[in-house]
């Protein structure tokens, strides 16, 4: 597997993407596109992998397109249009495996967008985060216009997609935008920590929350119910429920294979 502007960790059961452009602020340019969807495509199907974090090298989680390496424009100047959306987007948010953005630094425009397709959102006290796009004469093209409607409403959504206006991190967190802020120095171990937590827990059964969650949000109630019944009975049969009721009844942490 050959990834060019990222680098690409396994261990502990969690997979670490850091996009790797520093003297960029890691803006999408180069091969970067290509081998984030190669490396979110290898953590989600790999099975010893349980979660799933997003960073950036240096000062910057990502400060979207750069205009250097796009000069010829959005699309490298091509003239046919391309009709169909971004694949990076479909992989992240039809993982089942819990994904964190540990956002470091800037994130603006397209590494905005990448940062909300994330299911968590830890972000240091000094990043800015917000979309650019009507100052370009463009619109969001990796997601945004799905995914934060749907988590801070239809007006909150208007004054970040329509003013074009960067928010600090504390900000951000006031409006439901990002789950936690720390100081910068503690970023790493704050992901870290929430990390930790979810590859603890049963890995089928995070996975399967996720899946059930989002299905219910498309959902009318009588599917939604039945939906996680039929859900939870497949789960009675694996070994991890096994396991769990074990180590309730001996008193110590279990053990989850995910089988």
């Amino acid at each position: 597997m050959e990834l060019k502007d990222i680098l690409y960790d396994k261990r502990d059961h969690i997979a670490t993407i850091t996009m790797n452009r520093p003297e960029r602020l890691n803006s999408l340019g180069g091969s970067m596109s290509q081998s984030l969807d190669t490396a979110f495509k290898d953590a989600d199907t790999d099975a010893d992998i349980r979660v799933i974090v997003l960073t950036g090298a240096g000062r910057g989680f990502c400060a979207g397109l750069d205009m250097k390496d796009n000069a010829a424009g959005p699309g490298g100047g091509r003239k046919i249009p391309a009709y169909r959306g971004s694949n990076l987007a479909r992989i992240i948010l039809n993982t089942n495996k819990p994904t964190i953005a540990a956002v470091n630094g800037a994130a603006v425009g397209w590494g905005f967008e990448l940062a909300l397709l994330c299911d968590f959102r830890i972000a240091a006290e000094e990043a800015r985060l917000g979309d650019i796009h009507v100052k370009r004469g463009l619109v969001q093209d990796n997601g945004l216009n799905f995914t934060l409607p749907r988590l801070i409403g239809w007006s909150r959504a208007c004054e970040v997609l329509l003013t074009g206006d960067l928010f600090s991190a504390k900000d951000c967190e006031r409006m439901g935008i990002v789950n936690k802020v720390v100081p910068g120095e503690g970023l790493k171990a704050a992901t870290d920590e929430l990390a930790y937590k979810l590859a603890a827990n049963a890995p089928l059964a995070v996975q399967m929350s996720k899946r059930i969650a989002r299905a219910g949000a498309r959902m009318e109630l009588d599917d939604a119910l039945d939906y996680s019944m039929l859900t939870m009975w497949s789960l009675f049969a694996t070994d991890d429920v096994k396991e769990g009721f074990k180590a309730f009844g001996e008193k110590r942490e279990p053990r989850f294979s995910g089988q």
